[in-house]
């Protein structure tokens, strides 16, 4: 792997720039699978995805097609727990991103390329890149990602730092709040509950009030304290009294669920929290309410077992894109079941998409699904259907971490 690196650093940029569009929409003749991913997708290993993805990093003559598959190799060290070598790669990936000399393009890498570095634990390193985003909506958004990374990993005081630099305090607080129920229940005891409910009240509107409550009820199981939980709880169903409209009561109801299955509160409070939104779902109609809850609820229907229900609302995302987002989204451990058979059937809708670049993009969002779901099977298939070279090799460093 480290040799493969640098062979990479000597080697890059001695190819003239050609078109990567072909006709038709497919791929130009030098974008298509190359010799080293079709040879490991015969018998792909650990080693040989790694290899592939290098070798077409050296081969490839844009530094952006360079930067994304050296992103997807970095993520991979992660997951197999080389920090130290994917800050680096990640370095090494920022640098091809600059070399295009295009700000839009290195600002759209760094929202990519600082949440991998806060997930290897390079907070301040990934805090240093924002400062170069430009765009105030991007850098609040990159914001948010770095502290989600931070909070699941137990850094609280990272994350708080992240959320620190958003312009819009009150979003960063509801992001807060969303995020901390993610967090390993140990790196609680500083969390002041106190302080939070505080915040928390200082907001008269009922929804988000509801939401607040439930929060704190969430973080105060956590922290083992049973008896502020059922007291927050108490307080929240009368609340949820002052919410009017039907979409914000399926809405609140739908945030409540995944609140607590975020937070890994007892399976007796989540039936209680998934019964009470399916009562408020009933009489909802409005299609994009609909596709909301069944983004913060099908994962939670998935993993409790009932995947005919998480996958039954597909039905309302139309777009094959976010078909297969939302479906990337679950998590069952049946391999051949239900899930993994709508995967497949959008894998062949794919196909009637036009241009290259939006047939890979959805195929590169069910390998998310595919490689959440630890199905290998599905995911050599998916990467073989992948139609330019780099994002082939890109899909073989992503799924690393599972092959041997």
């Amino acid at each position: 792997m480290k040799t493969l690196a640098i062979a990479f650093t000597l080697a890059v940029g001695s190819v003239p720039a050609v078109a990567q569009n072909g006709e038709n929409g497919t791929a130009a003749s030098g974008h298509q699978p190359n010799e080293y991913t079709l040879a490991c997708l015969e018998a792909p290993t650990r080693d040989c995805a790694f290899s592939a993805a290098l070798q077409t990093v050296i081969a490839e003559e844009f530094g952006v097609e360079r930067s994304k598959i050296l992103t997807a190799v970095a993520r991979a060290l992660i997951e197999t727990g080389q920090q130290q070598q994917a800050i680096e790669t990640l370095m090494l990936a920022l640098d091809e991103a600059r070399s295009v000399n295009l700000s839009l393009v290195t600002q759209q890498k760094i929202t990519e390329i600082a949440p991998l570095l806060a997930r290897a634990g390079d907070t301040a390193g990934a805090l240093a890149l924002v400062e170069e985003l430009q765009i105030a909506n991007i850098k609040q958004r990159a914001l948010i990602d770095i502290a989600r990374e931070a909070i699941l990993a137990g850094r609280i005081s990272d994350g708080d730092v992240a959320l620190s630099q958003m312009t819009n305090q009150t979003r960063a607080f509801w992001q807060k709040m969303r995020l901390l129920p993610l967090a390993p229940a140990n790196s609680l005891a500083a969390i002041n509950i106190t302080d939070l409910e505080a915040q928390v009240r200082s907001f008269d509107q009922p929804d988000r009030l509801y939401r607040g409550l439930v929060a704190l009820a969430v973080l105060s199981s956590k922290k083992g304290v049973p008896e502020d939980r059922q007291s927050y709880l108490m307080e929240a169903d009368e609340v949820f009294g002052g919410i009017i409209s039907i979409n914000d009561k399926a809405l609140a109801t739908a945030h409540r669920l995944r609140t607590m299955y975020d937070g890994g509160m007892a399976d007796v409070h989540i039936t209680v929290s998934y019964d009470l939104m399916l009562s408020n779902l009933s009489r909802v109609k409005g299609a994009e309410t609909l596709q909301s809850v069944a983004e913060l609820i099908g994962v939670v229907e998935a993993d409790r077992g009932d995947l005919d229900a998480a996958v039954k609302r597909m039905e309302f995302f139309t777009e094959l894109p976010d078909k297969a987002r939302y479906l990337s989204s679950l998590r069952s451990d049946t391999q051949e079941g239900s899930l993994s058979a709508e995967m497949r059937m959008i894998l062949r809708q794919i196909v009637d998409l036009e241009g290259v670049y939006e047939r890979d993009l959805v195929r590169l969002q069910l390998l998310e699904g595919a490689l959440g779901n630890g199905d290998l099977v599905l995911a050599t298939r998916v990467i073989a259907a992948i139609e330019d070279d780099d994002n082939q090799a890109r899909g073989l460093a992503l799924a690393a971490p599972l092959l041997e």
